[in-house]
């Protein structure tokens, strides 16, 4: 027998339920996995990027893609990109220090370290001519003041010659009642012991 809209009688709320759910069960199984992964996770170490200086062929800063070293003018522009960096991270850490909650500053306190790192890390590990070049312009760009020689025509590379004798030499920690009293008692040469009092009865001053 039939019903109404011309379905088996088998046909019942439960069975339309089950037949609805091997429907989707079926579609679930001609799913085809993602062919651009295989069908398998990738490891977790191929996820992670590599960190400056890490090795392998993108983590050393002092060479270029192709593996060739950088030339002078890359050297200096690669040393103020990370000098630049690490300054920030270092204003960062400090202007936030009482400021943020203890998570955020370990945050800020390992980014730190680790742009310190990233700089000492690659002043490390340049060539001797790089170095060279680094050194030369770090020496030119703290020139010393001048000012005061130059108005005054002296040589700044002169060793500065002492012409007063130690005697004129005066110390500006001996105070005025010192220097009265050193003057007063500079004959008086005998070994005392005692209280003040003592030496006045001595010296036949009381």
């Amino acid at each position: 027998m039939r019903d109404s809209r011309g379905n088996p009688n088998n046909q019942g709320p439960a069975n339309a339920a089950q037949g609805t759910n091997q429907g989707q069960s079926s579609n679930r199984r001609r799913r085809r996995p993602n062919r651009s992964g295989g069908g398998q996770p990738r490891p977790q170490s191929e996820n992670r990027q590599r960190e400056p200086g890490s090795g392998g062929g993108g983590g050393n800063r002092n060479r270029r893609p192709g593996g060739r070293p950088l030339t002078s003018n890359q050297v200096l522009v690669k040393y103020d990109n990370l000098l630049e960096q690490h300054l920030i991270t270092r204003r960062k850490y400090y202007e936030y220090f009482n400021r943020v909650d203890e998570r955020q500053l370990r945050r800020l306190e390992k980014n730190f370290f680790a742009s310190i790192e990233h700089l000492r890390r690659f002043e490390s590990n340049l060539e001797p001519w790089q170095r060279e070049v680094l050194e030369k312009r770090k020496t030119e760009r703290y020139r010393p003041d001048l000012t005061y020689s130059s108005n005054r025509g002296i040589d700044p590379l002169e060793e500065a010659k002492v012409e007063v004798s130690e005697s004129e030499i005066e110390d500006p920690h001996f105070k005025d009642t010192q220097k009265e009293a050193f003057e007063a008692y500079k004959d008086d040469t005998e070994e005392s012991v005692g209280t003040f009092e003592d030496y006045l009865k001595l010296k036949g001053l009381e």
